[in-house]
């Protein structure tokens, strides 16, 4: 085991959380700029450690910058557009359209909010956000409503707005207006 904090990772994950490629991983843990230990496969293990020692070094991203926003969603498209404009904002994105992938998405990443659809057929609205605000794990995550163009939520907005941030965008999007609330509620 190495010393420091314990955390061992493999070079793709180094990569992701670098945002480079796992070859050119490989080729700094070979050159010496990233300490590395290589398992009896050849593998390169790094500590958790000397890769924000590296990235300090060699003024790469922050390893822990990246916050997960899940989308649920259906339409595709828009799904495509939202998470482009997420990943501008240096967001890690997940998704989901039904309730056991909801659920998987939550217990995997913790999302720091969640952006949802309201035309989902495979979901009901507001059936979802009685089950985020019954749940210890997700009662307080902040959501973003993106409705559908002349779609009034009034009567949900009032009913759940007291207990978490809420917030509604109605289709179609700008950006802009996009943009401020996902800075309020990240």
């Amino acid at each position: 085991m190495l010393k420091g904090d314990g955390k061992i990772i493999s070079t793709e994950e180094a990569a992701r959380l670098l945002g480079v490629s796992q070859q050119s991983v490989r080729k700094w843990c070979q050159s010496g700029k990233i300490r590395a230990k290589t398992t009896p496969g050849g593998f390169y293990k790094i500590e958790r450690s000397e890769l924000e020692r590296f990235r300090q070094e060699f003024n790469m991203p922050n390893l822990d910058s990246n916050e997960y926003v899940l989308i649920i969603e259906e339409n595709q498209e828009r799904v495509k557009f939202i998470s482009g404009l997420l990943e501008m904002l240096d967001f890690e994105v997940v998704t989901a359209d039904n309730l056991i992938g909801i659920g998987i998405a939550i217990g995997q990443t913790r999302p720091s909010f969640i952006i949802s659809g309201t035309s989902l057929s495979k979901l009901d609205l507001e059936k979802v956000l009685v089950s985020f605000m019954e749940s210890v794990e997700t009662k307080n995550i902040p959501i973003l409503i993106i409705s559908e163009e002349g779609q009034k939520l009034d009567g949900i907005i009032d009913q759940y707005k007291s207990d978490r941030k809420l917030a509604v965008l109605s289709e179609p999007l700008d950006i802009h207006q996009f943009k401020r609330k996902v800075e309020e509620l990240s």
